[in-house]
């Protein structure tokens, strides 16, 4: 049997690292040697063979096989190939200085490096899992809803506050819900022309998938941003954004699961702008209008009793100058 060619380089699914970590929680205990030898030295694990690979994570060539299946490949050269892509493309340890897991010893200018550098390896492999089709389609039905709900918990809930306060400025009728009892008894009042995002880091937040399945029942369309590839979340909704980087030791604390989950929303949120066109950015400006003189011009002194107020019998200078339009 004549053996199929291997896909061209840019035909392979990208982000291979940014999917060891979405579906790193769903993989089995060889599965996960595997993952780990590949994303602790992937520039090393690009040079192995299927069997040196096998050898050095204590595993077998049919456990290789089918981890680089499960991440979208056909086998391990495809996989491989596409890891030498993607660590030919990288600067060394990212472009900042200080790279690695944050830890409770390092000193103020080591977490500072550190963390922008994950901001940076986030938002990279967001980027990368970004599906042109998802995307279009996202947009598409965010355009045309008649009502358009957020639901999510915690760190999560910010996120959804965050788009409701964008979409909603362009003329969209958005909510957030924050609250469990909320999101499902707002949820069943959906109907067939609305849109129902829900927002989980793990995929697996029970209530925020309990609402985007009566919101689905009800006949919404649904639109996941999560970061676990196979979770119960990404499984059930009819559109997914996967948000790249990881979180570590201070994982409660969800700070670059949020700014992956704030790209998303804000890259949705202009597209959207953009489609709807003048009508949009006329209610964008007006929105941004009512509150200009509730900004001091750059250099203006606010005095009196209140802090921030401006001094009694004085007026004072405003201007939205420095405001941006897609605030």
């Amino acid at each position: 049997m004549r053996r199929q060619p291997t896909a061209p380089a840019d035909q392979l699914p990208e982000a291979c690292l940014a999917r060891m970590r979405g579906l790193y929680a769903r993989l089995r205990p060889s599965e996960r040697r595997v993952a780990d030898y590949i994303l602790s030295r992937p520039a090393e694990a690009v040079h192995l063979s299927i069997t040196a690979l096998a050898e050095q994570t204590r595993t077998s060539e049919s456990t290789v096989v089918k981890f680089a299946q499960r991440l979208g490949y056909e086998g391990y050269q495809q996989m491989r190939i596409a890891l030498a892509v993607e660590s030919g493309a990288r600067e060394p340890a990212t472009s900042l200085p200080v790279y690695g897991e944050i830890e409770a010893g390092d000193d103020l200018p080591t977490i500072r490096q550190k963390l922008l550098a994950h901001y940076q390896q986030a938002l990279q492999e967001t980027l990368a899992l970004f599906d042109e089709r998802v995307w279009a389609r996202a947009v598409d039905v965010i355009v045309q809803a008649r009502r358009l709900h957020f639901y999510g918990v915690g760190a999560s809930g910010f996120v959804a506050l965050d788009a409701q306060h964008k979409f909603a400025r362009i003329g969209l009728d958005a909510w957030a819900y924050l609250d469990p009892h909320l999101q499902s008894t707002f949820a069943a009042l959906l109907g067939p022309r609305d849109v129902a995002v829900a927002i989980s880091h793990s995929g697996g937040t029970i209530d925020t998938l309990h609402a985007m399945q009566t919101a689905a029942r009800a006949g919404a369309t649904t639109i996941a941003v999560t970061h676990q590839m196979e979770s119960p979340i990404a499984q059930r909704a009819d559109i997914v954004f996967f948000t790249g980087g990881q979180e570590g030791l201070f994982r409660s604390g969800a700070i670059v699961s949020r700014m992956a989950q704030l790209a998303v929303v804000d890259a949705l949120f202009i597209a959207v702008t953009i489609r709807m066109g003048a009508g949009a950015m006329e209610r964008l400006m007006r929105s941004r209008q009512a509150v200009a003189d509730k900004h001091l011009r750059p250099g203006a002194r606010g005095g009196g009793g209140a802090r921030g107020s401006p001094r009694r019998g004085r007026s004072v200078e405003t201007t939205h100058d420095d405001e941006e339009v897609l605030r």
